[in-house]
């Protein structure tokens, strides 16, 4: 089984901790893993490794090639452009709302 790396002031890693942070989004959400050594990225050719993104509260879970030359930073600041990685909607957002009444040309 392949064993996650975890380097926490590896550049990457600090790179995307201040995204986050200019983005207005808790680093502290955030689970930052960067996986350079395990058997997926050198089967998969990825010299930089693997750069998972994952958000605490909502579960979301992005990975990313971080090798030279990839558009790795490019790619997680449009995810956070498309609304991937937002807040969980709050629960009155599920709360069941009145019917509308009954319109007279239903009747």
């Amino acid at each position: 089984m392949a064993q996650m790396i975890y380097s926490g002031s590896s550049e990457k890693i600090l790179a995307v901790r201040h995204l986050l942070h200019a983005r207005g989004l808790d680093g502290r959400d955030f689970d930052l893993e960067e996986d350079s050594h395990s058997g997926i990225s050198q089967l998969l050719g990825l010299v930089g490794g693997i750069l998972t993104v994952r958000r605490r509260s909502t579960g979301e879970i992005r990975v990313y090639a971080a090798g030279p030359g990839s558009a790795w930073f490019a790619t997680i600041s449009a995810d956070l452009d498309r609304g991937y990685f937002k807040a969980a909607a709050p629960p009155a957002a599920f709360l069941r709302r009145a019917e509308a009444a009954v319109s007279a040309l239903w009747v």
